[in-house]
């Protein structure tokens, strides 16, 4: 606990100070004055002897004492109050809310990753606070399933779609693939990751920090209308980072390694990262460490933050006035 006006309480303690020597100094010239001018009546004596009247004084000068205490650490409270009491402590806030799409490769060699990304995708979005979700799918042409949304029951519902639609090819759920197979060749890697770029609004202008999950093997098949380094460079220009899931990352196989080294550079050229699919490592594992990632690019400036709270000492000040008050009332005060 800090007190955030500490000067309150030193002013208190120097008035209380001067008080009680001014009441000392006042109480002596009192009781000279009384010693002075004696008392008015004979044989007093006789009744303050009295056992009844000795036990009658000690338990009124005990109230009083007690009264006195009570009213004194009423006041040390109020001072206390005064003088602000409350919390200090150091906060990062998170600058903006995030976007992120997930931008899926529905060709057949990806339907198994897709699912286990949107099935721990959905988990993740269980706990999002403000963020916007979408889902953009691609094959030969790209289909927006849900544009940038924070609205995480519709978000959930539809994940939980498309989680199905994977798993059972399309018996359960949405059927994924439609309207990604009305274009020429399939996996057009360029194209899709393209149409996932121009899925957020405000342009280059928006100061929300935007992300892709990209899941693809890279491997094309067609003509594509943007080459992978040409939709890499156009989400560099928007601001965009590119997280890419690749689970045809081979090292014994010359084709594979050619294909995930371009994935690899275009998604760390955006100020992404690379990520390869495993036995040493899984979906959520990555997924995790990508939300982990990007939380910690985008928090705010370091500020102090002051708090009040004067919650206990208002508590025990009305516990104490309400003791003041019976005791006053018994000793007639």
């Amino acid at each position: 606990m800090v007190l955030i006006w500490w000067w309150a309480l030193v002013a208190a303690l120097v008035v209380a100070g001067l008080g009680a020597w001014l009441w000392i100094v006042l109480r002596r010239r009192e009781r000279a004055r009384l010693r002075r001018a004696g008392t008015p009546v004979a044989h007093s004596e006789r009744l303050t002897e009295l056992p009844v009247y000795r036990r009658l004084v000690a338990r009124y000068r005990v109230a009083l004492v007690s009264a006195l205490v009570l009213v004194i650490a009423l006041a040390g409270l109020g001072a206390l109050l005064v003088a602000r009491p409350g919390s200090v402590q150091v906060v990062e806030p998170p600058s903006y809310k995030r976007d992120i799409v997930l931008c899926l490769d529905v060709s057949g060699s990806m339907t198994e990753v897709d699912s286990q990304i949107v099935s721990t995708f959905a988990e993740l979005a269980s706990g999002l606070d403000g963020e916007r979700v979408g889902l953009s799918l691609f094959d030969s042409s790209s289909v927006q399933a849900f544009p940038l949304t924070d609205d995480y029951d519709f978000v959930a519902e539809q994940l939980r779609q498309y989680r199905d639609s994977f798993d059972s090819a399309g018996e359960d759920g949405t059927r994924y693939w439609t309207g990604t197979d009305l274009g020429q060749g399939a996996s057009l890697i360029g194209d899709g990751l393209a149409s996932c770029v121009l899925s957020f609004d405000g342009g280059s202008e928006s100061t929300r920090p935007k992300s892709i999950v990209l899941a693809t093997d890279n491997y094309v098949n067609g003509a594509a209308l943007l080459t992978l380094d040409d939709a890499g460079q156009l989400a560099a220009d928007r601001g965009v980072r590119v997280y890419a899931l690749n689970p045809a990352d081979y090292s014994d196989d010359a084709v594979a390694d050619e294909v995930a080294g371009e994935l690899r550079t275009v998604a760390e050229s955006t100020g992404g990262a690379y990520y390869a699919l495993d036995d040493a490592t899984t979906v959520g594992e990555i997924v995790q460490r990508i939300d982990d990632q990007e939380a910690g690019l985008f928090t705010g400036t370091r500020r102090l933050v002051v708090t009040d709270a004067p919650q206990a000492a208002v508590i025990v000040a009305l516990l104490l006035a309400a003791a003041s008050f019976v005791l006053l009332w018994r000793v007639r005060l």
